[in-house]
């Protein structure tokens, strides 16, 4: 397996998960659904949440859940730097759930998402289509 185009999927994850939060932070929302969101009080357990808080924190939560994939992606490409061909299981699984939320992206989330999951899809295929050879993969 190609360890380098595993590592450019692994930090479009990242970025994806990093640029979320950033704008999740940023970019005012909607101010009618913003107090009609505030208006409903959702119970949670013992706990009571206003709907807008709980719909930022499932999206923060989200996007710090992108960026740990893409860390720990990138770290499963270093422990197998001297023998790449046995990341081959992680690769595919990689691919599959940049796929299947590439597909969530397609559907319901248009925009940079699509860019992002586009390049770490393609970037896992290439990771997968290398052949094996006798030497160790750079990095």
């Amino acid at each position: 397996m190609q360890l380098t185009a595993f590592r450019v999927g692994a930090a479009a994850w990242m970025f994806t998960g990093v640029v979320h939060d950033i704008l999740e932070l940023v970019l005012p929302g909607d101010p009618e659904l913003t107090a009609a969101l505030r208006a409903s009080t959702l119970e949670v357990g013992p706990f009571s949440l206003d709907a807008d808080l709980l719909n930022r924190g499932v999206s923060l939560s989200m996007g710090l859940a992108m960026v740990v994939v893409g860390v720990l992606l990138w770290m499963i490409a270093g422990a197998f730097r001297t023998e790449p061909g046995r990341a081959r299981p992680f690769g595919i699984a990689a691919l599959v759930g940049t796929v299947l939320a590439l597909g969530v992206a397609v559907v319901w989330v248009p925009g940079p998402p699509l860019v992002t999951f586009t390049v770490a899809a393609v970037a896992f295929v290439v990771a997968l289509a290398a052949k094996p050879s006798g030497r160790t993969s750079p990095g």
